[in-house]
């Protein structure tokens, strides 16, 4: 059952994504104001349908982290690094870390397969929809004149002199990608051990 602390952690997180698109009009630019609409949106779609979706407060708040990350780039974040990362890395690993937990609350209990296939569904899904976020950045590449405002583009130099700069950095997000689609995997299974899995066919 969704709880008060749900709407207030809700109200945080869509006054962040307010602010956002608040402080880049009052730059007179448009990076990330689509991106904090597109964000609002889907807090408000997993808000409105948290019971539906079987969420937790923790779930809910990495969700919400996951989606923030990126925007925090519209502050230079993405100019930075923690520990000795790039922020681009923390923003891939926990944005997927937070979709496959989304995907482990909906898809357990509607398909009827074993607990290694729903989690491969899971992990394939998430990769997916990674690759779809990366198609989106490419096209705000090429049909915006910045190259800002679908998702952004934040390129950096690779280690490898013999790959190019976009082609490392579409691979290296897909890597994190994949690593956080792995961790949010095992957090779900491992961890919160919360799996309902059909009984219908057991593979």
């Amino acid at each position: 059952m969704r709880i008060k602390n749900i709407t207030f952690i809700y109200t945080v997180f869509i006054l962040f994504f307010v602010s956002v698109v608040i402080y880049s009009l009052s730059l007179h630019q448009r990076h990330y104001i689509f991106d904090s609409i597109i964000a609002a949106f889907f807090m408000t779609i997993f808000y409105r349908y948290y019971d539906d979706l079987k969420f937790d407060a923790a779930s809910f708040i990495f969700i919400g982290i996951g989606i923030s990350l990126h925007e925090l780039g519209r502050f230079g974040f993405y100019g930075m690094q923690f520990f000795g990362i790039n922020w681009d890395i923390y923003t891939h690993t926990v944005s997927s870390f937070a979709m496959a937990v989304i995907l482990y609350n909906i898809l357990p209990g509607r398909i009827s397969l074993g607990r290694k296939w729903v989690c491969l569904i899971i992990f394939l899904l998430t990769i997916g929809i990674a690759l779809v976020g990366e198609f989106i950045e490419f096209s705000g590449t090429i049909f915006l004149k910045d190259g800002q405002g679908l998702l952004g583009l934040e390129s950096e130099a690779g280690p490898f002199s013999n790959v190019s700069i976009d082609y490392w950095d579409t691979m290296s997000d897909l890597a994190m990608n994949a690593a956080g689609g792995i961790l949010g995997i095992l957090y779900s299974v491992i961890l919160r051990r919360k799996v309902v899995i059909s009984p219908v066919i057991m593979i």
